[in-house]
């Protein structure tokens, strides 16, 4: 595929209609990536954007967002993944400037996220809660999304759900991008089974498989005293396990998630689940307290939320075989990055 110019580019950006790429029809985002020519390549995720100060945030996002997109850039990526809560959204209150302002919030992101942009880099996203609302979602917020993010997704999803779930393939690994709000009531997530199962089987000689939503499968913290469910995939037990045994069946490389507002990953049935939700907003981490059916792998050791700090992962495929390793990285309180976790996904 021809790398796209810088101008073309950020004439696309990441909303407007569908162009023609290569002799195939393109959504603007997929028509951004290009075969890597290198032995070696790499692609970052984040997740969790949001202020997490509700009260008085101005943009709706963090502000460790732009330092850290700076540290994405300067690793050269093929693509950024972000798995949901863009924005503070329908949990910014009154108080806040940006109350309400859901088109504001957006191009805020936008803005934060326009180095990308410029070094023509793609970012594919998916919707978190935030992105869609209290308990019924928010028509307004809906709509927002669509217009400023979900416009300019790939658009083979579900036909109620274009631009939300997708698929993209890659360097014979491939991308799927799982929206868990369709058709959601209550606080309580959906997934497009029916969707999700073809997409798995259907795997167009990929090598490599990662599936991404916004809920982790297996909760970190069994202990927690609110039983309700508030958007966590891992409390519905019955679409939970039919979940987690498709990724089994299908050998699921990695399903990656944010939600949770910490950094932990472990493993069911051989499956890795990754969770990346630390970017602006710290929760504590017991691995004593995750669910019995996840074997911990990382960390080994309590992590109180005053230790916890904003991160994001690298992904670097490379070799005859794909494999494929993975650094998770941390900001110290100067906004320095460090290295937190390192691995080897695929040998």
């Amino acid at each position: 595929m021809k790398r796209l110019s810088r101008r073309t580019f950020i004439q696309i950006g990441l909303s407007g209609a569908a162009m023609m790429a290569g002799g195939s029809l393109l959504h603007p985002v997929e028509a951004m990536l290009h075969s890597a020519d290198a032995k070696t390549w790499k692609f970052a995720m984040i997740s969790d954007t949001h202020d997490n100060d509700m009260l008085h945030t101005q943009t709706g996002v963090t502000a460790y967002l732009p330092p850290i997109i700076s540290y994405i850039v300067a690793e050269h990526p093929d693509f950024v993944l972000q798995t949901g809560d863009l924005i503070t959204g329908a949990q910014t209150l009154i108080t806040s400037p940006a109350y309400k302002k859901f088109d504001m919030q957006y191009a805020d992101f936008k803005q934060v996220t326009a180095p990308l942009v410029q070094a023509n880099i793609p970012l594919f996203v998916i919707r978190g809660n935030h992105d869609y609302g209290l308990h019924n979602g928010d028509q307004a917020l809906a709509q927002a999304y669509t217009a400023n993010i979900a416009n300019g997704m790939p658009q083979n999803g579900p036909p109620d759900a274009k631009g939300l779930s997708y698929s993209f393939i890659h360097n014979k690994i491939k991308f799927i991008m799982i929206d868990q709000f369709v058709n959601a009531a209550n606080g309580i997530v959906t997934l497009p089974m029916d969707w999700i199962t073809n997409e798995l089987r259907n795997s167009q000689g990929a090598e490599h498989i990662f599936v991404m939503g916004h809920s982790p499968v297996f909760t970190p913290d069994t202990t927690a005293s609110n039983k309700v469910a508030q958007f966590n995939l891992f409390d519905q037990a019955t679409l939970q396990n039919q979940f987690w045994q498709l990724l089994t069946d299908n050998h699921v490389t990695a399903y990656v998630s944010g939600h949770e507002h910490l950094y932990f990953r472990g493993q069911a049935n051989g499956i890795p689940q990754i969770v990346i939700g630390n970017l602006g907003c710290i929760s504590s981490y017991n691995p004593a307290n995750v669910d019995s059916r996840l074997t911990n792998v990382f960390p080994t050791s309590p992590v109180p939320n005053t230790q916890g700090r904003p991160g994001y992962i690298i992904f670097t495929v490379g070799g005859s075989k794909n494999s494929i390793t993975a650094t998770e990285y941390w900001l110290d309180q100067n906004n320095d990055k460090y290295v937190y976790d390192t691995y080897v996904l695929v040998p």
